[in-house]
Formats: C-alpha cells, sequence, structure tokens
C-alpha cells in the first residue's frame, strides 16, 4: 500500500467516523431520546446544515476509491478525454448515484433534505460530478457549458442548499461531505 492510498484509508476512516459522529447526534437529544421524533423537516435541514458547515470547514472530503475505481467513473474520465456530453437522460447518471450511494448511502436524500425538497435532476448530476471529484472544467465538458455557467451553478446550489453565498469551492467541499 502506497503512502497515498494509506492517507486516503485514513481519511476515510476519519470521515466515516464522523459521519457516524453527526448521525448520532443527529438522531438523539441529549436526554437519549429520537430527536427525529420531536424535529420537523425544518429542523432536519437546520441540524444538517449546522453538522456539515462544522465538518466541511475542519476536514478536506476524499474521495471513496469505491467510486474512483468504478467503472462508471472510468465511462466519465473517458467522456472527459474523448470531450464528449452526457445528455440528461444518459444511463451513466443512474450508474454514478448507484455507485456513490454505495459509499455514501445518504447522499441523495440529504441532498433531498438541503434543497427543501425541490432537488432538480441537472441540481443531483451536478452534485454527483462534485462528489466525484470532477473539477469545474471537466464538468462544463460534460454537461456542454461554459466553465463560468458551472461556477455560477455551484455558487446557485451553495445559496439554494446552504442559505448562504459561499464560495464554489466551498460548497464543492460540502457537497464531497456528504
Amino acid at each position: 500500500m502506497t503512502e497515498l492510498e494509506m492517507m486516503r484509508w485514513i481519511l476515510g476512516i476519519l470521515i466515516t467516523a464522523a459521519a457516524l459522529a453527526v448521525t448520532v447526534m443527529y438522531f438523539f437529544r441529549n436526554d437519549g431520546t429520537p430527536a427525529v421524533a420531536t424535529a420537523g423537516a425544518g429542523d432536519s435541514r437546520i441540524m444538517l446544515l449546522q453538522a456539515l458547515m462544522s465538518f466541511a470547514s475542519d476536514n478536506k472530503s476524499a474521495i471513496p476509491s469505491a467510486i474512483l475505481e468504478s467503472e462508471v467513473y472510468e465511462k466519465i474520465q473517458r467522456n472527459i478525454r474523448d470531450g464528449a456530453i452526457i445528455n440528461e437522460s444518459s444511463p451513466i447518471w443512474d450508474e454514478l448515484e448507484k455507485t456513490i450511494l454505495l459509499s455514501s448511502s445518504k447522499f441523495k436524500s440529504n441532498l433531498y433534505v438541503l434543497s427543501g425538497g425541490d432537488l432538480k435532476s441537472s441540481d443531483l448530476h451536478m452534485a454527483l460530478l462534485i462528489k466525484c471529484g470532477v473539477s469545474p472544467a471537466n464538468i462544463a465538458i460534460l454537461v456542454g457549458r461554459s466553465k463560468s455557467t458551472i461556477t455560477f451553478r455551484r455558487k446557485d446550489m451553495g445559496k439554494k442548499f446552504f442559505d448562504q453565498d459561499l464560495d464554489a469551492n466551498f460548497v464543492d467541499e460540502l457537497i464531497r461531505s456528504l
């Protein structure tokens, strides 16, 4: 195992431990009773936002090896090399979503909560690519838009999901930490 792989493995363990701690804090109040039973959808969103902001500002999220080593990730890389757009109805999106959910099972449900129940397919596709560590320039290639449009959309996702005008790179970190 190389030093880089070892660092990714250790970082993965730390992220998993942090996610577990956030999950426990999310589901249980201080007195041990379930928080979900008393929290409304807005409360769940606020709790998730607070946990993400705290976690992402302290950590850099590594891309899980299950994603990087997947067949769909290789397809995406091939599309980037070929300059090929992935259209909205391509089965690659479903494959990518399934691959990401294997390593981050609450990824889509957390996005749904953060979006206030209004998760558009274009937002999901952008978030899936961000979760995979695809650069804004390469996202632009894959979705057939300019890099400035992708930067604008990432910042817009910050406003929509996190209720703040955030730097696009920080939005990426928050999405990767889901």
